[in-house]
């Protein structure tokens, strides 16, 4: 089951014994004493605790604003096999290890050990700001204007690398490269595929590691590895979150009025993410650079798209003139 389909099903409240709209297989009651079980041993070791719903905010010593964010995949995973009785010490122990575990990684790893966690990762505009990204990631990539960093992946925890962690790493080059080959090698995550009236379709791809929007920084690569035709007018991508990745190509029958509908799929998939990304949408074809495709509306002009792509939609179909949902602000790590 998709994510789209996962909230439609959780939307509707049904009381303390009904379903958690965020910890799925919880009810609301049992999740509400697992975050605060979470919340307690954040507590305990000294830091400050927002308990966000979706996940919680982390701030303190290391930890500076906006804070680094404490999702409850696997704390929930372990709790769901033990009495609610043992939660507090279970909380106690993931909540430790995954903390201690980010603060460690990446300058107690070994080189073989970093090399082999790495992997890219988009940092959301603005969480980090533009004067640290000059000063400390001087190596970070743009794509669409997003800044693309290396990231290491290590106990659950994941951390930017900085470029005084680039050495160990063997270099700017060779952190590039490891972490691009780790990429292609995990593959993309669980499809699922949202069809519209007219049998176009955009294909979600889900999982449980925030790498999963990096591809959208090699899309040669993904349409390789997809065996998908993109032809003269491009393919639409959504990044709703680290772990979503959305595309669809653009053909001659292709209207606004599906430009619109990839635009409320980003925007329902993105709610509820421990790691958010984008609402936007984005568009490549081969031999050219990733483009945001959309900024605030719908219209060709503020779409964002080569005149003839442009105008192939208006072909299509009529340009739709609703508002877009604003671009929310994203707390990813």
């Amino acid at each position: 089951m998709g994510k789209a389909a996962r909230l439609k099903r959780s939307r509707t409240y049904k009381g303390p014994d009904g379903s958690d709209r965020f910890i799925p297989g919880f009810t609301t009651r049992r999740a509400e004493a697992l975050r605060g079980h979470c919340a307690e041993a954040v507590r305990a070791l000294g830091y400050r605790a927002w308990d966000r719903g979706s996940h919680i905010v982390v701030t303190g010593g290391p930890f500076t604003a906006p804070g680094a964010i404490l999702g409850f995949s696997t704390i929930s995973r372990e709790a769901a096999r033990v009495p609610e009785d043992q939660w507090g010490p279970l909380a106690a122990e993931v909540i430790g290890r995954l903390i201690a575990s980010a603060l460690a990684a990446p300058p107690h790893l070994d080189r073989t050990q970093l090399r082999e966690g790495l992997f890219p990762r988009f940092s959301a505009p603005g969480r980090i700001p533009e004067e640290l990204l000059a000063e400390d990631y001087t190596y970070a990539r743009r794509v669409a204007g997003m800044p693309l960093l290396v990231a290491v992946r290590h106990d659950q925890a994941s951390a930017f690398l900085a470029d005084i962690h680039l050495a160990k790493a063997g270099g700017v080059e060779e952190a590039w490269s490891a972490a691009e080959a780790n990429l292609v090698a995990a593959g993309l995550g669980d499809p699922a595929i949202y069809a519209a009236p007219n049998g176009s379709s955009v294909i979600v791809f889900e999982s449980e590691h925030p790498r999963q929007a990096a591809w959208l920084a090699y899309p040669e690569r993904l349409v390789e590895t997809l065996g998908l035709d993109v032809g003269p007018l491009g393919a639409l991508f959504c990044v709703p979150a680290h772990r979503l990745l959305g595309i669809q190509p653009v053909r001659e029958d292709t209207t606004s009025k599906e430009v619109e509908r990839m635009l409320q799929l980003a925007g329902i998939l993105g709610e509820g993410e421990v790691a958010p990304l984008s609402r936007e949408l984005f568009w490549w074809r081969p031999g050219e650079e990733v483009l945001t495709a959309q900024a605030a509306g719908l219209d060709q002009e503020r779409l964002g798209l080569p005149p003839d792509v442009g105008e192939a939609l208006k072909a299509a179909g009529s340009v739709g003139t609703r508002g877009v949902n604003p671009i929310f602000d994203t707390m990813d790590g």
